[in-house]
This record gives C-alpha cells, structure tokens and sequence, in this order.
C-alpha cells in the first residue's frame, strides 16, 4: 500500500510539550493558600482529573468542593498570574519534545497544536522551544466552547487542517485529552509523564515513555490499526 493516510501530527501542550504540571501545581496551591485553603484539601478524584480540562472548569470545581468565598473567575485569575511569572523563569520542555517536531515536519507530516490553554502562554512555550514556526494550524482554549474530554478541540484541528480526523495521531500525556482525541475520530498516542499524577491511558492507541520513542514508522503503522 506505500503510502501512511497519517497526514498530521497534533501535538497537546502542557505535559507533553513542556513540563508544566509542576508549575500548574505549585500556581494553583499558592492561589488557594490565598483563600485559606490548598490542594492537599481536594479529592484524590478532583486531583486525577484535572490534567487537561479548561482551567476556568477547573477553578469552578475548586470553588464549589472547597466552599471559597470567592468566583472561579478571580481564582483562576490569581492562578494565571503566579502561574505566568513561574513559567518566565521555570518552563522546560518534555523530553526529546523539539527533535520531535523537527523530525516530523522533515518527514513532510504536518504539524499542528489542540491546547485547553490560552494563547499567550501557548506563545510563551513555543518561543522558550525555539519551534515558533512549525505549526501549521492552532487550537487555543480561548476558540472552543467545550473543553476536554469534549472532541470539539481535535475536531476543530483536523477540520482547520482541512483533513479527516483519522489522518490525524494526536499526542497527549492526560485521560482528557486522550478521551477528546479518541472521540474525534483521531489516533491517539499517549506519553507518559512522571511529573504528573497517573493518568488512565488505556484508551490510547499505544503508551510510550517520551516523544523520543515516537518513529514515522511508528505513525505510519497507526493506520493499519483500523480494519
């Protein structure tokens, strides 16, 4: 058959391109602390879930199971800002993350982004990578209406790409976002993370340790996954 109808790879943000889950942590524990409160008071359950849901979902949810006397809007604010001065100063990527990238584009894949985040952090990222210019199409959470595990994120991707969602293998490190990419219709492979909680990847396509684990090969052997 020759050719992969792997066209594009769609590449998550915070836990697979950029180790931020420690930073997010560290933000939302200092922005609770404010209001008397901190993490450790969540639910495990609430604690497991929160990797790749749209922060202000997130910040609802803290409000509401911790009794705040403030919005979500004003906490996630809070966050947002100590989450923004930690990022100038501590952001890294994932490992292998920019030989990753530079090994697809030369490939001829096309690249693009589906983040819950908004864009002026996304921007943040792409420039400490040094991988402003790979990106054919964007996703932000600031242009969905649903975030993760709704499909709306990847769907969008793949129709901006002009592409059936099942030419596109989505990376994603969280169950959410896993979830999103496999209700699309898209191939999903999942990267572990061990900065962040365990996440549930059994719904992914095949779970590997780092981006560096991740061929074209690999990719284009994806598509026989589907009788």
């Amino acid at each position: 058959m020759g050719k992969s109808t792997i066209k594009a790879v769609i590449y998550d943000v915070d836990g697979t391109m950029v180790d931020s889950e420690p930073l997010h942590v560290k933000a939302w524990d200092e922005s609770l602390r404010r209001q008397g409160a901190g993490l450790g008071q969540l639910s495990e359950s609430f604690r497991a879930t929160m990797a790749g849901k749209k922060p202000i979902a997130i910040a609802t949810g803290m409000v509401e199971e911790l009794g705040l006397p403030i919005s979500a809007e004003v906490l996630l604010q809070d966050k947002s800002t100590i989450f923004m001065s930690l990022v100038r100063t501590s952001l890294k990527g994932m490992p292998g993350v920019v030989e990753s990238i530079k090994r697809f584009h030369e490939s001829g894949l096309i690249l693009a982004i589906g983040t819950s985040l908004d864009r002026r952090y996304l921007d943040i990222v792409l420039s400490t990578l040094k991988v402003d210019g790979f990106f054919k199409v964007i996703v932000t959470g600031n242009e969905i209406k649903h975030g993760k595990p709704h499909p709306e994120t990847y769907q969008t991707v793949a129709r901006r790409l002009g592409l059936n969602p099942q030419e596109c293998v989505v990376l994603e490190d969280a169950k959410s976002g896993i979830q999103s990419a496999k209700a699309a219709g898209c191939y999903c492979l999942a990267i572990k993370n061990p900065n962040a909680l365990p996440q549930d990847t059994s719904e992914a396509d095949k779970v590997l340790p780092t981006l560096d684990n991740i061929s074209i090969s690999l990719i284009e052997s994806l598509a026989g996954l589907r009788a």
